[in-house]
């Protein structure tokens, strides 16, 4: 179902960072942040979680962000992780919320990035539903009419021209199959609002003031419902804060990892 990549192997071998990437890209949203951070916290192996139809084969049956976790864990215990950190952006958030509800005990520390707790409202599975419908008879154009706009900030687009082409090309490498059954599995999670109080490891909280998804004060409101939780806001940054900003996401993750 899922697949792992190894991006950055430390020599010390003590640590390890897990990140699951957004809807609708694949682990490569993350290269350019996660080169940071080997540079920057060298401690800390690096491996890269693809969700079905994103950088592997397009899934057969419908899945759920949770099943995907236990296979996750189900990987990360055959190598002998135990106690990763798990970071998360968007989805990947989702998906670090679905996996701290199983195995709590199990996670070194928590990484929100332009993410929340809550589940869909019935309006937002209509609107998921509605979307997926299109995906399978538009494929990625769908998604380009729909989201793209959304992702990244308009200061974002002005200072890199190349990425909205950038992001179209992640995505168009993608089926409408892929699409249809991730919305579906985002319509499926749980609410994660109930875990809020209860996450007792590090955690750190990222957000950008200018993102059209998830919006900062949401954000903000979550990372106080969590005990200890750092907070941190990227100016004139949109959704996608890694991807917008890699080396900045970068230097921030890494500081809280040297610290944990």
């Amino acid at each position: 179902m899922i697949t792992l990549r190894t991006f950055y192997s430390s020599p010390e071998n003590k640590h390890t960072l897990v990140l699951l990437h957004a809807f609708p890209l694949s682990s490569a949203m993350w290269d350019s942040a996660a080169a940071v951070i080997s540079t920057n916290a060298p401690a800390f192996n690096i491996l890269l979680v693809d969700f079905p139809g994103f950088g592997n084969p397009e899934p057969e049956k419908q899945w759920t962000l949770g099943e995907a976790m236990v296979e996750l864990h189900d990987q990360l215990n055959s190598t002998g992780i135990v106690d990763p950190v798990l970071g998360g952006l968007s989805m990947g958030g989702y998906a670090a919320f679905a996996y701290y509800r199983l195995y709590q005990n199990e996670v070194k520390a928590l990484i929100l990035s332009n993410t929340k707790a809550d589940a869909d409202t019935d309006e937002g599975k209509k609107g998921r539903e509605e979307f997926a419908l299109d995906a399978e008879a538009r494929g990625a154009q769908a998604v380009y009419d729909r989201l793209l706009d959304k992702l990244v900030s308009a200061s974002s687009k002005k200072n890199d021209p190349a990425l909205v082409p950038k992001l179209k090309e992640w995505i168009s490498s993608f089926t409408a199959k892929s699409f249809a059954m991730c919305l579906r599995a985002l319509a499926l999670r749980f609410d994660s609002s109930d875990l809020l109080p209860t996450i007792s490891c590090p955690t750190l909280v990222i957000t950008g003031d200018d993102d059209a998804i998830i919006p900062h004060e949401d954000m903000e409101a979550m990372a106080a419902k969590i005990k200890s939780a750092k907070f941190v806001s990227f100016t004139k940054s949109g959704h996608l804060t890694a991807v917008e900003y890699p080396e900045k996401w970068g230097v921030v993750v890494s500081s809280f990892l040297n610290v944990i």
